[in-house]
């Protein structure tokens, strides 16, 4: 296959062989690129004033919605849209909820960048189900692309304290999402479709690996041991530590 030709080519139609393996070195650059960017755009922002971050921060979810509009016109203008390429999945479905939470300023839009965007970014840029494509696909550069966005923002904000998150929120990030998967597994019942990836897991995820032993949808079930896991991070680790500077200063 001459791979020029598979430049504008979706997952659906790319022939076995020709993508790239989960950190091999096309994924390792990826991920030291975003990385890199997201650690250097955060320290500058952390110096400016308020409104010049919150420009800044509208900015990278403008790129970031022009990123995905952009990969929904390549699909309709090649013939290669699908019920699965709609932006309903939690990744895509960020890209709504960060400028929403910075223009009102809500402190659980916040909490859900932070509890539920955040991880669910990382966990897709450390497992991404788009490696069947070749690294230069323009469709592997727009999701690398729009999910270093996605860590890029709460990263910033974390780095400047516009995002402060607090525990007390989990509750209310843990009901919505419950209440979100409700129309979403409609929409894949409807449709065919695994958003949310409540139809079948990803490919060579945690997910997966669970689906082995304990069958579709008995995979389900490690989702809440998962969530509590990495919340238990999110939120344990900074509180440890915080209690430990308490300490510090007070000896």
């Amino acid at each position: 296959v001459r791979m020029k030709e598979l430049f504008f080519t979706a997952q659906t139609a790319i022939p076995p062989g020709v993508g790239f393996p989960y950190y091999g070195t096309v994924h390792l650059l990826w991920l030291l690129a975003i990385s890199g960017i997201c650690c250097c755009t955060a320290c500058l922002l952390r110096r400016q004033e308020a409104a010049v971050r919150h420009r800044c921060l509208l900015l990278f979810c403008v790129a970031g919605l022009l990123l995905e509009a952009g990969k929904l016109f390549l699909l309709g203008e090649t013939g290669q849209f699908r019920w699965h390429d709609l932006p309903l999945d939690l990744c895509d479905l960020a890209l709504f909820v960060y400028p929403a939470a910075i223009l009102w300023n809500r402190p659980l839009l916040k909490e859900w960048m932070y509890s539920l965007n955040l991880p669910g970014t990382c966990l897709a840029l450390l497992f991404p189900n788009w490696n069947p494509l070749p690294p230069w696909n323009a469709f592997t550069i727009l999701a690398f692309s729009m999910h270093g966005l996605l860590l890029l923002v709460p990263v910033c904000m974390l780095a400047s304290r516009d995002l402060q998150p607090s525990a007390k929120r989990l509750p209310a990030c843990l009901l919505s999402l419950l209440l979100a998967c409700i129309p979403i597994s409609l929409v894949n019942r409807q449709l065919g479709t695994n958003f949310f990836f409540l139809a079948r897991p990803s490919r060579n995820s945690p997910l997966s690996w669970a689906a082995q032993y304990l069958g579709n949808p008995g995979y389900l079930l490690i989702i809440p041991g998962l969530i509590a896991l990495i919340w238990g991070i999110l939120y344990g680790v900074p509180a440890g530590v915080h209690a430990a500077a308490r300490k510090v200063r007070r000896k």
